[in-house]
């Protein structure tokens, strides 16, 4: 699989990105070295949750600030 630069985070902290870009847990899984079941179990987690809506708004703001700056066409 590609380099994605976020190797060297904790595997759970990896796939909170990871779901926060809507990729599958199946995906995920085989990313970070756990299983899908165990990406689910993470998912489930209110943490979790709460991290990946974080992540979430964090890449929501680099893409309104993108487009400011006029680099979305």
């Amino acid at each position: 699989m590609a380099t994605t630069g976020r190797e060297d985070l904790p595997p759970r902290v990896r796939a909170a990105v990871l779901l926060a870009m809507g990729r599958p847990t199946e995906e995920i899984g085989l990313e970070v070295g756990v299983s899908g079941r165990t990406v689910r179990r993470w998912r489930a987690r209110p943490e979790m949750r709460a991290d990946v809506r974080r992540v979430r708004l964090r890449l929501l703001d680099g893409a309104v600030a993108t487009a400011r700056r006029g680099e979305i066409r």
